[in-house]
């Protein structure tokens, strides 16, 4: 009779014990290869900040990441290493990521990094002290000082797009370097010139007036990308990094002044405006919509500097922050 019994439980207890096995593999045998470097180019930007300070309070190691950091001095110089393989990930922008996918499907968002909002624009179209341009319409004949098929042009030309004005009704003066672009503006050498923070609040500290900005339209936003290839081999390697980096957002917009100290250290953040300038919050779990790829791929395309246009689902991957 016992025999019997056991016969028949037999099958029952290894239907109830088989999903417990089945769980015990997906808890122990983690897919993760921990050893596996994963290097991000960064810029000495606002931007960064979450990405320095999740390296400052241990939240790489405490996962058991072997997360490398890499400072660039331009964004040219993080694309060029991105492309030649130095790179795995990098802080980017939508304009970079079209140009860097026209030729091959090299890189894909897997979450935005900074937005504008409410509190502050991300970059400004500024008047200089002594300019006479005080709104829009005074822009039409002057000079606008930009880096050319770059983000700054992009945020004039869509600026201007929102204002009515043709944009060969200005004069686009191509000063590549943003420092050299924010002293030619301070010096009255330039009249109007397209620039980002924390040099915006620093032109309007000495005189300057802004124009435009994105602080209604949103226009301003940075993300992160990795290579198509080591998502797609490590996907779960990508998948920690856009939760460690969410979480640094979070503990930086939860106590903001615990983090001031590395806009300065890491941001570039002038000593001037050290005591003024305060942490902007940052986005959790967002990627780029859809109409924000569409309104950057269709202004690559007008400019020439892009082929054909990328899906969305090919520019933009949304499993991360599902």
């Amino acid at each position: 009779m016992k025999k019997e019994i056991s016969r028949l439980l037999l099958p029952l207890l290894t239907v109830l014990i088989l999903p417990i096995s089945l769980v015990g593999c997906s808890l122990f045998e983690d897919p993760v290869d921990y050893n596996q470097p994963i290097r991000i180019g960064l810029l000495p930007i606002i931007d960064s900040v979450p990405f320095y300070a999740a390296e400052a309070d241990g939240l790489f190691e405490e996962n058991g990441l072997n997360v490398q950091l890499e400072t660039f001095a331009s964004a040219a110089e993080r694309n060029v290493a991105l492309q030649a393989g130095a790179i795995d990930g990098q802080l980017a922008d939508l304009i970079a990521t079209g140009l860097l996918n026209n030729d091959e499907h090299l890189v894909q968002i897997v979450k935005t990094t900074y937005r504008a909002n409410d509190e502050k624009g991300m970059i400004a179209l500024i008047a200089g002290k002594n300019s006479d341009v005080k709104s829009p319409a005074d822009l039409k004949g002057k000079e606008v000082g930009i880096s050319s098929n770059s983000l700054i042009e992009y945020h004039l030309d869509m600026y201007l797009d929102e204002a009515g004005i043709n944009r060969s009704d200005i004069v686009k003066v191509e000063i590549a370097s943003i420092p050299t672009r924010f002293e030619l503006l301070s010096a009255g050498q330039l009249e109007t010139a397209i620039l980002p923070e924390p040099l915006t609040t620093l032109a309007v500290k000495f005189g300057g007036t802004i124009i435009m900005d994105d602080q209604n339209s949103r226009l301003g936003l940075s993300v992160l990308e990795f290579k198509k290839d080591f998502i797609d081999d490590h996907p779960r390697l990508v998948q920690l990094i856009v939760e460690i980096h969410d979480t640094s957002i979070s503990n930086i917009n939860s106590n903001p002044s615990n983090y001031e100290h590395l806009l300065s250290e890491k941001a570039r953040l002038p000593e001037v405006l050290q005591e003024s300038f305060r942490m902007p919050p940052f986005p959790v779990g967002d990627v780029p919509t859809e109409a924000e790829i569409k309104r950057s791929n269709d202004w690559l395309l007008s400019k020439g500097l892009i082929d054909s246009a990328r899906s969305y689902e090919e520019v933009v991957n949304t499993e991360f922050t599902k």
